[in-house]
Order: C-alpha cells, then structure tokens, then sequence
C-alpha cells in the first residue's frame, strides 16, 4: 500500500519575495512519518509547479501526478487546492481505481479566482467514490474561509456518498501534527 499527498498553493511555506520554499513546515510531514512508521505505508509527496492560485495550470501538475505510482492500493490525500487537482484528476481519469481519497479542506475555486481555469472542465460525480476500494473522506472546519466552504457545499451536493468530518475551530488545518487523520485514513 502506498499513498500520495497532493499539496495546496504555496502560501506561508512560500516567501514569494526570496523565492524559497520551506519543506519543515505542515502536517504532512508528520503524517508522512507516521504512515511509514506504524503502518509501512509509503507516502509521496510531489512537489508541484507554480503552486500559487495565480499560476497554477492544471496540465502541469497532471504530468506530475501520472508519475506517482497510482494502482489500487493507493490513498490519495489531498488539501486545499491539493484536494481539488485529486477530484479533477480522478474524473479526467476513468480508470483509476484507488483505495481510499481523504480530502482536508478542498479548494475548486467556485469564484473563479484562477486566470488559467484549474478546475474547469470537469464533472464532478458520485463516480468518484464508487472507485474507491475504502470510499472517499471529505474534512472540513467551521471557521475555514468562505470560498473553502463555498468548495465543501459543492463537493457535498455533487458527491453525496462522500464521509464527511467535520471539526471546530481548526482553520484550514495549518498545523504541525493532525493526528485526526490517522482515524481516517483506512
């Protein structure tokens, strides 16, 4: 079993004034760490390109991901922007077939906030989940920003059989350790 962490935009890792990026920082270290730890799961974390909400091209990060190694063994964790490039992935790839999908506050930009359309052109279905061996998680915080929420009603509608956790108070989940996750992730 192997799983893929898909990252959101570069925001305060990324000091846009230096161009340096700070790897040290989030959650998915610490999850990447415990995956391999107590479960020998193996956890990639590519590193997408122009991963700013006004750069990002979806093309770009596709070539990236079909590098990974995908089978159906794989859990793919996405957040934020991270977590929408896996849904638009998955439906512009019909034949994967994955184990699990655990999505931490997805970002779809439904204010079209993107110049370039990342999330353009894709249906968004139930599909989804029923390609999932372990079904697909959704998570998200009462007090993230609207547009994450705006995102979370959108998921909810379209992928009705997605689980949904919800949590209090924990932003859009910048933080060193979420040990949350580990319940999840099956």
């Amino acid at each position: 079993m192997n799983a893929v962490f898909c990252h959101g935009v570069m925001d305060p890792e990324y000091d846009w004034n230096t161009r340096e990026y700070n790897p040290s920082k989030g959650w998915k270290y610490w999850l990447q760490f415990q995956l391999e730890k107590d479960r020998d799961i193996v956890m990639q974390m590519p590193a997408f390109p122009h991963a700013h909400v006004n750069i990002m091209k979806y093309d770009e990060w596709e070539r990236i991901m079909d590098r990974q190694d995908i089978n159906s063994d794989t859990i793919l964790i996405g957040h934020s922007a991270g977590g929408g490039f896996i849904l638009k992935y998955m439906a512009r790839h019909p034949e994967l077939k994955v184990r699990q999908i655990v999505l931490v506050a997805p970002w779809l930009d439904t204010e079209a906030f993107q110049p370039f359309g990342f999330y353009k052109d894709f249906d968004l279905t139930n599909d989804i989940v029923a390609r999932c061996a372990m079904g697909a998680d959704i998570l998200i915080s009462d007090d993230d920003d609207f547009y994450i929420l705006n995102s979370f009603d959108k998921i909810i509608k379209n992928v009705p059989d997605i689980r949904i956790h919800k949590f209090t108070g924990r932003g859009h989940f910048i933080c060193d350790k979420f040990p949350e996750i580990l319940d999840i992730i099956k």
